[in-house]
């Protein structure tokens, strides 16, 4: 409801008051950061003057080596310093013009005075009186904005509960540095204020939604007791939005132990990415690692040499085909087993089986000539048992192999030297043939050394593909993940040896590939991610979900989709446990997380109230719509 003229006129003045106190600390933090610039920038020029650099005996070379350490110190904490600065600088410009965007008047239960809590995107304390004029909208006590309406409320903090009477739940459009409109609201974000937000012409990028979160949006954002947060949310209900303030959220709550590098993103697209791009800089966080899975997964087979599918390509094909094509049925029942998370068991199963052996290796050749054959890596492999994971034995034989081609290229070293020393057309110093020798070996013997590095002396292709090839392998690695074989294994087997003879990957192998890539190379865990989180989630398959959960061992994740979207429904994670309506059951299970929790946006902010009650009509399993109060034309179907 609006407020009364004098009512109005205090809360103008205070929107000019604390715009006018901002601009001073904008003033005052622009001299900072000119002054640190310029400090960091001297230290750096003048680095080498403050050293003395002696390295006559080992106590000198210890001195100088404490003295450039002691200067490397201070010169981090001056750009530490500038960068804090620079930070602060940069989020209270980003706010003069529209410092907050709601208040709440709150009374602790014992106390006697209202607290007047101003939220907006970033906090602001007086310089002078050290009061706070405006609390971050993460800040504990802003959660009773988006969670009560007047009467009694709790907030949570990290030592205690705290319980009181919330007297008052105010909100502002400001823009430009004028108080536009202010109106007192009531149960949830107000509907004049919704109304006012969602009436603005979009543009092409995604914005903050902190000034409108509801409070099961809130509920979302908040939420650090689940290691499984699935978010299914209709067509316009904000999934993607609210992702994105939970990340801020997440990263303000706990900013001396969590960064944006400890958080990754699957979009549904690149372009998507791009959509999302500046919102968390909005927000006044850095930008966390964003790619799409398909990214991901040419990055990880970009050795291989195969064409990558993409995953538009194989839903073309699911699409346009007809049940009558054997080679239609053929690619959708390998579809449907190389996205269960039972062919997940037999490739952890052919894992187990490959450290015991049959594992592929390559020669090692220059030109024509065999410098270390695959049997000799496969007997110095396998000679003696060991409890190591593959990964870590891979390791181990790269380290023999580099120090056997160090050996052959010194050998290599010799031969050549010998051969311009007989060789009456050359005229050199020995000094130039010497040098001229070294450089003709590590020619010859670099590119092998990088093979070794990058373990490109195993034939992980070779080995999948034997998955297919091998009727009597695959089914000893069924029986010991407790399966048993497809009944159309044979066309199984046949289309897809067909196809990595051809150097096509389709979209449904990659993931499989990749596994056993990482299986066997030892670079299946990421141990830096501490939250994942998932957008269009629907389109994800078993498979996938088993994968995400291996590959970051420490994160938790966050699941975005609509299962009524679902692109690719004859291979997700719905579909596995039986449609959308169960869909939830089998995520907990695939993640192997009890602390799993579903919340459910119902409401659309997207659309009008007739076109959402409108697909509401045609939606196959009938999830609930509930449409946000704004009308426009009725659909016509043409």
């Amino acid at each position: 409801m609006p407020i009364d003229k004098e009512e109005r006129e205090r809360e103008d003045q205070r929107v000019a008051s604390v715009r006018s106190q901002i601009k001073e600390r904008i003033i005052d933090l622009g001299e900072t950061v000119d002054q640190r610039r310029s400090e960091v920038t001297e230290i750096g020029r003048s680095f080498w003057d403050d050293i003395s650099v002696n390295a006559d005996n080992a106590d000198d070379v210890i001195e100088t080596a404490a003295s450039m350490a002691q200067q490397e110190h201070v010169l981090m904490g001056q750009k530490r310093s500038f960068q804090v600065a620079q930070d602060a600088l940069y989020k209270l410009q980003r706010v003069v013009d529209a410092p907050y965007f709601a208040r709440i008047d709150f009374q602790e239960r014992g106390e006697q005075e209202r607290e007047k809590i101003y939220i907006g995107l970033t906090s602001f304390i007086d310089p002078k009186t050290d009061e706070i004029l405006i609390y971050d909208w993460r800040a504990p006590i802003a959660s009773l904005f988006y969670d009560y309406p007047p009467g009694p409320a709790t907030y949570h903090t990290p030592e205690m509960d705290v319980s009181g009477e919330l007297l008052l739940k105010r909100q502002y459009i400001i823009k430009a540095g004028e108080l536009q409109d202010v109106f007192d609201t009531g149960i949830s974000i107000g509907d004049e204020m919704l109304q006012k937000m969602l009436s603005r012409s979009a543009d092409e990028k995604m914005h903050s939604i902190v000034t409108t979160i509801q409070r099961e949006q809130n509920q979302i954002i908040r939420d650090d007791r689940h290691k499984v947060l699935v978010v299914q949310g209709a067509a316009g209900s904000g999934k993607t939005s609210v992702a994105l303030q939970r990340i801020a959220y997440l990263l303000y709550k706990y900013r001396t132990t969590l960064s944006a590098d400890n958080m990754i993103l699957f979009s549904p697209n690149s372009l998507f990415s791009d959509y999302v791009s500046h919102v968390l800089p909005e927000l006044g966080e850095a930008t966390m690692q964003q790619t799409t899975f398909q990214d991901y997964l040419n990055h990880k087979l970009s050795d291989t040499g195969l064409k990558l599918e993409d995953p538009y390509d194989q839903l073309e094909f699911i699409l346009t085909g007809t049940e009558q094509d054997p080679a239609y049925k053929a690619r959708q029942q390998s579809i449907m087993y190389k996205t269960s998370a039972a062919f997940l068991s037999v490739i952890e199963a052919y894992g187990e089986k490959l450290k015991h052996g049959g594992i592929r290796f390559l020669d090692l050749s220059v030109g024509k000539k065999v410098l270390i054959t695959a049997e000799e890596l496969s007997e110095r492999f396998y000679s003696k048992t060991s409890i190591l994971a593959l990964g870590e034995r891979m390791e181990q034989l790269s380290e023999w192999m580099l120090e056997k081609l160090d050996e052959i290229q010194a050998d290599a070293q010799k031969r050549f030297y010998r051969k311009m020393v007989r060789e009456p057309k050359y005229v050199g110093t020995e000094p130039e043939m010497k040098k001229m020798s070294k450089m003709k070996a590590h020619k010859a013997i670099a590119p092998l050394k990088e093979k070794a590095r990058n373990l490109a002396y195993v034939d992980v292709l070779g080995m999948y593909r034997d998955l297919y090839t091998s009727r009597e392998l695959h089914q000893e690695l069924m029986a010991q993940a407790g399966q048993q074989l497809p009944e159309a294994w044979a066309s199984i087997s046949s289309f897809t040896s067909d196809a990595l003879e051809q150097g096509i990957l389709h979209y449904e192998d990659a993931t499989p590939l990749v596994y056993l890539k990482g299986l066997v190379e030892g670079q299946l865990r990421v141990g830096t991610i501490r939250y994942c989180l998932v957008d269009e989630a629907q389109d994800y398959s078993p498979f996938h979900y088993a994968y995400l959960k291996k590959l970051f061992p420490r994160a938790r994740f966050t699941l975005l989709g609509d299962w009524n979207q679902g692109i690719f429904t004859h291979a997700n994670a719905a579909n596995d446990a039986g449609g959308p309506k169960n869909e939830y059951s089998s995520i907990s299970e695939l993640m192997k997380e009890e602390e799993t929790e579903t919340i459910r946006l119902v409401k659309s902010y997207r659309s009008t109230r007739e076109i959402a009650l409108f697909a509401s009509r045609v939606l196959p399993f009938g999830e609930p719509i509930e449409p946000f109060s704004r009308s426009g034309e009725e659909p016509r179907l043409l």
